[in-house]
């Protein structure tokens, strides 16, 4: 049949007709496994696939305390071995936020936004730094152990932070939890009332505050590594330890180095998201900085930094004040400062981080209604200002030791090449390493850029108020699953779970998906069921019966707990274990023929099971469909089962029921070349010769279709019979496949017995 041709059609010469080749089918992927449920950090509502832990790691984060998906993958990783990976998609209760940070100018007088940076999605993983200040409503809002603010908030955003007392000096108290009303919960062995009351307390004033914990995003910035006057490098770190590098990156979005762009459209950017705020020129001080600043003093090891820049609105009377520091300290937090003058002498003053300050009175101390933001004076000026105006004062300190082990430039202006490394810093100054001397580049009033991986903040975890409709809705959902999207991928059998997640309603759309898909999902039954009745019953009578499900019992199990210096064991689902140890044994047979389970089906890191030494009842679990995990003569836990929980006698065995599903999977997605093309025997021809090339190497050297001959092993029907002028004229083509599927032994019968005298002996 002709495919394609050269040469002249009407015109003298030599044509050449390319004839099509045959069509071939090619294998679907082997031990494919897919899991929803919470994860540290991962794109939601979409499909993330993970061939390998690293990249796991990358896309979806490490171990959680609020969810057992992440240890199933690591263990999944560790018996596949290389086979197969995992597909996945992270759910939250739609609460979470993305930890950021705001990219300032290269102007060193005045704070000046250029862009934004967030995390690449929500979640604590990108840092968790926050703060939170003001005063409760009546003092019957602190109790020894709860804190009421009155303020709303998303469900246990604060935890893992602490409360101090205003007139509870030098005492933190751990946060253990939040409620959306703003309640907050501390230790049980706490005592804020009493430690309040002890020391006659009178001030209504809590703090509340969060770090990051070493574990954030950072970013730092440097000169472009091409273009060093007019570009800029920007490098990623994930909790300090280095991810990639931008060296070459453009404010000006006509550049082919358009910041932005090469960020956000980098495929293998798992980290950060950029947004431009400039609408300027395009001059090289736009470009962003860790930090960059004026110096107040500068000695040979010490440099120390003017940290606030303050602006004057007064568009009619053109008011003229000064403002100076009274005093500041390690715990004062960068903040925008907004007075809006009431008359010419007095003014009222917001914090964009903490809300109202107080009164400002012009020629006298302010002294903030908090500790984290600094006291200062603002001086009237030869022409006063007026109702209306604004002042501004930027505060930007440094965060006490964060610019440990980066580069200070202490005249960035005359001597930009020059460097010394930063040992120590506080709030208002820089110390570089013995021997350095910054004078001789620097002086007061230089302009001074500091290079230092810096944390984002404000980032929040969706998974507090998580309800079974999150699973539902966004994993199991028939019609809108991101899980749908495997589709074209050649995936072949996926198996699914929702590990450590028992749900009844949970589980029971997982199989009704899986069903509906051609898939599997693999049940968990609680770990507090010990007895093979309870279990049967959970099965029959709870979740239910399918084709499509499987279902280990128990279903979880002990391993050593990866957070203990004490030997202390942890109880997760077995999912991950038994899928990865599938998976490796689907790769080594190369199909699904071979029953996944026997003494080779080692859970090596299981030491221990919720059912204890008991040697459970397989004449009972076995006829329902329940694979039991149980220990080896070898002391090894082992997978000892390959049945499904059928509702059909045809499909109780489980390595054929993958083994077919794996197989439809194929043909689906392997003649979309077909799809209007001339519908007659000569396709019918093509599609004849493409079945039986896939199916021949099942039958021989596999074994995975049984038979003497090929044709017994395989009945491959493609003719006039089932094609007729009608089937035609409809638009069908029909192909009939009907295959004798590799059986396993479940019991080896020895019959034994005494000779008779008539028996032969030879």
């Amino acid at each position: 049949m002709a495919q394609k041709r050269y040469g002249p059609t009407r015109g003298a010469g030599v044509a050449i007709i390319e004839l099509e080749g045959e069509k071939g089918i090619e294998p679907g992927a082997l031990g494919w496994a897919g899991y929803a449920g919470l994860m540290e950090k991962g794109p939601v509502g979409e499909l993330i696939i993970a061939q390998n832990k690293k990249i796991f790691e990358k896309k979806c984060g490490g171990l959680i305390s609020d969810s057992m998906l992440p240890d199933c993958a690591s263990d999944y990783y560790s018996l596949a071995n290389g086979a197969g990976g995992l597909l996945l998609i992270r759910v939250t209760d739609g609460n979470e936020a993305q930890a950021t940070m705001t990219l300032y100018a290269r102007i060193g007088a005045v704070l000046t936004p250029m862009g934004t940076l967030k995390a690449k999605n929500g979640g604590r993983w990108g840092g968790k730094r926050n703060y939170l200040t003001n005063d409760l409503a009546l003092i019957t809002d602190l109790t020894n152990i709860t804190l009421d603010t009155g303020t709303a908030m998303e469900t246990d955003e604060w935890v893992g932070g602490y409360i101090e007392l205003e007139d509870v000096p030098n005492t933190r108290y751990p946060i253990v939890g939040n409620d959306d009303a703003g309640v907050i919960t501390v230790a049980s062995d706490q005592t804020m009332l009493d430690d309040y009351n002890a020391l006659s307390g009178s001030s209504l004033r809590y703090y509340l505050s969060i770090a990051n914990d070493e574990k954030a995003l950072s970013i730092e910035i440097e000169d472009g590594e091409e273009n060093p006057d007019t570009e800029f490098a920007l490098s990623v770190y994930v909790d300090g330890g280095f991810v990639k590098k931008y060296g070459n990156l453009n404010t000006n979005p006509t550049s082919g180095r358009y910041w932005v762009d090469i960020i956000n459209d980098d495929g293998g950017n798992d980290e950060i998201t950029a947004v431009d705020l400039w609408t300027g020129a395009h001059i090289p001080s736009v470009r962003p900085a860790n930090y960059y600043g004026i110096i107040d003093t500068v000695t040979a090891t010490v440099l120390t930094s003017v940290i606030h820049d303050f602006t004057i609105n007064s568009p009619v009377g053109a008011g003229n004040p000064t403002f100076a520091f009274d005093s500041t300290d390690d715990d004062m937090i960068a903040q925008k400062i907004t007075i809006t003058m009431t008359s010419a002498t007095e003014g009222t003053a917001v914090s964009d981080k903490f809300g109202s300050l107080g009164t400002v009175t012009l020629d006298s101390s302010f002294v903030p209604n908090n500790k984290w933001t600094p006291e200062f004076t603002i001086t009237a000026g030869a022409t006063p200002l007026v109702a209306t105006d604004t002042l501004v004062i930027n505060y930007k300190p440094f965060i006490p030791d964060s610019l440990i082990g980066g580069y200070c430039y202490p005249d960035k202006v005359n001597a930009k090449a020059t460097r010394f490394r930063i040992v120590d810093n506080d709030h208002d100054s820089i110390t570089v390493a013995s021997g350095s001397d910054m004078t001789i580049d620097g002086a007061a009033a230089d302009e001074f850029m500091v290079t230092a991986p810096l944390e984002m903040e404000g980032g929040r975890d969706g998974s507090a108020d998580i309800a079974d409709t999150d699973y539902t809705q966004q994993a199991w959902d028939v019609g809108n699953s991101p899980f749908n999207r495997i589709y074209g991928k050649n995936m072949g059998l996926v198996k699914f779970a929702t590990p450590g997640v028992t749900s009844t309603a949970v589980q029971k759309a997982g199989v009704a998906y899986a069903e509906a898909k051609n898939h599997q999902y693999r049940y968990e039954i609680p770990s507090n069921i010990v007895t093979e009745n309870d279990a049967i019953a959970q099965i029959n009578d709870t979740l239910g019966r399918s084709d499509f499900a499987v279902v280990a019992f128990p279903s979880y199990g002990k391993v050593p707990d990866p957070d203990s210096k004490d030997g202390k064991l942890k109880t997760i689902p077995v999912t991950g274990m038994v899928h990865g140890r599938e998976a490796r044994i689907a790769a080594d047979y190369d199909g699904y023929h071979k029953a996944e389970a026997g003494i080779d089906a080692k859970l090596p890191r299981l030491l221990d099971i919720p059912t204890g030494d008991a040697l459970l009842n397989e004449e009972q679990l076995n006829p329902v469909g329940i694979t039991v995990i149980k220990k080896s003569t070898g002391g090894n836990f082992i997978i000892w089962g390959d049945r499904t929980l059928s509702t059909d006698p045809t499909w109780k065995w489980k390595h054929q029921r993958e083994q077919m599903s794996y197989y439809e999977h194929v043909l689906q997605e392997s003649f979309d070349w077909l799809i209007f093309m001339i519908n007659d025997k000569e396709n019918e021809k093509l599609a004849l010769a493409a079945l039986k090339s896939f199916f021949i190497p099942e039958w021989l050297p596999k074994r995975a279709i049984r038979g003497d001959t090929f044709d017994q092993a395989a009945i491959i029907k493609l003719d006039d019979e089932l094609n007729t002028d009608a089937t035609r004229a409809a638009g069908d083509m029909i192909a009939e496949v009907k295959l004798r599927l590799a059986d396993t032994v479940e019991r080896f019968i020895i019959r034994i017995g005494k000779q008779g005298i008539f028996d032969s002996v030879g």
